[in-house]
């Protein structure tokens, strides 16, 4: 008599049609042993629930395959659970670091971002930000308040509630979470007065439609208007603001002047201070004994140039953490909304000293 040869057991794969009894909310609570509304909370909000629940509502989704239905979610809370964030470039240090913070900390809430660079496309504020009210983002993030009239009237039409980040808005109506960047920029050049300075140069970036730069030229000018002090037209030298190399053509032309030279060069950020530093050195000039050169933001690599930069440290990763701060407190309702002030420092290093003797 033959005897039946034992089968392999043979994995099966599980395909769940729509409609073909489809896993529900209450299958997943059942099997985490909580209730629907804890499962809603878990994924929704997950700061209300504990963590031993949240982690159980997870492994029962898993084991289930279950996920939120996105539309009915969206349907049913009136919110897509997407940021809009518009940014200048993610070139700058500065602005992933500001970026990266934001989504780390809207991801624990079981945010999304959606984010939109606008570089080298002033225009593309308005496109961008129209993409993104059609995707039904709940808040957008802008950077400085240089925003095209227009967009900030697509948001307002739409109910699309905004935050500016980058600035802490000196002026302003709208909700503002940054640095002030005119104080800064008064911090930093009253240090090189304070050093002895009277015969200043900056080179400068996007002047004419950066509100953020507008301000640190109006603290520097302002500054040295205080102490009955100028710069010189030819002086004031536009350069690109990430181009080291573009730094360096304007830090020859202010060199060029032998007659008149500066002892005290202000960069608006820490890419032209690079490049100043870098063409110094090429020129045969010695910083800091012959010329003081500062920058704005406190980038990674200021510290490790030669000599290391005298700066402005902007907290960017902080900022980034405030303003998600502010836009989960608004969509929680919480009433008293705690706008943080964010301290930009003076980092002195040793890109500046004393002007030397012979131009006292």
């Amino acid at each position: 008599m033959r005897t039946k040869a034992a089968e392999k057991p043979v994995a099966i794969k599980r395909i769940r049609k729509a409609g073909a009894n489809p896993v529900r909310l209450s299958d997943v609570a059942q099997l985490a042993k909580v209730s629907p509304a804890s499962v809603s909370r878990a994924f929704n909000d997950p700061e209300l629930v504990s963590e031993d629940v949240r982690q159980r509502v997870m492994r029962a989704a898993q084991m289930l395959n279950w996920v939120p239905n996105g539309a009915a979610k969206a349907l049913a809370s009136l919110r897509t659970r997407t940021i809009g964030v518009l940014i200048p470039t993610l070139s700058h240090q500065n602005f992933a670091d500001l970026i990266e913070s934001l989504q780390r900390q809207l991801g624990k809430a079981q945010y999304t971002l959606i984010l939109g660079c606008i570089e080298p496309d002033p225009d593309m504020h308005l496109q961008q930000a129209r993409k993104m009210v059609e995707r039904g983002v709940d808040w957008m993030v802008l950077v400085g308040e240089a925003q095209p009239p227009a967009l900030i009237e697509l948001l307002k039409s739409h109910n699309v509630p905004f935050v500016v980040t980058y600035t802490n808005g000196r002026d302003s109506d709208n909700v503002c979470i940054g640095i002030d960047n005119y104080a800064a920029a008064v911090k930093l050049t009253q240090h090189l007065l304070d050093l002895g300075h009277t015969r200043f140069a900056m080179l400068a970036h996007q002047f004419d439609v950066n509100d953020r730069i507008q301000q640190r030229i109006d603290g520097i000018r302002d500054t040295l208007a205080n102490a009955g002090l100028g710069i010189r037209p030819q002086h004031v030298v536009r350069v690109d603001r990430k181009h080291i190399a573009s730094a360096r053509e304007g830090m020859r032309e202010i060199m060029a002047d032998e007659r008149g030279r500066p002892t005290a060069v202000v960069c608006t950020n820490d890419y032209i201070a690079t490049g100043a530093i870098i063409e110094a050195g090429a020129l045969g000039i010695v910083v800091p004994r012959d010329l003081s050169i500062v920058g704005f933001d406190d980038i990674d690599t200021s510290a490790h140039l030669s000599p290391p930069l005298t700066t402005i440290h902007i907290p960017a990763k902080e900022m980034g953490e405030a303003v998600a701060q502010y836009i989960l407190d608004s969509i929680r309702g919480v009433k008293t909304l705690n706008i943080p002030v964010l301290a930009a420092d003076l980092i002195v290093r040793g890109s500046t000293a004393a002007p030397p003797e012979s131009s006292r």
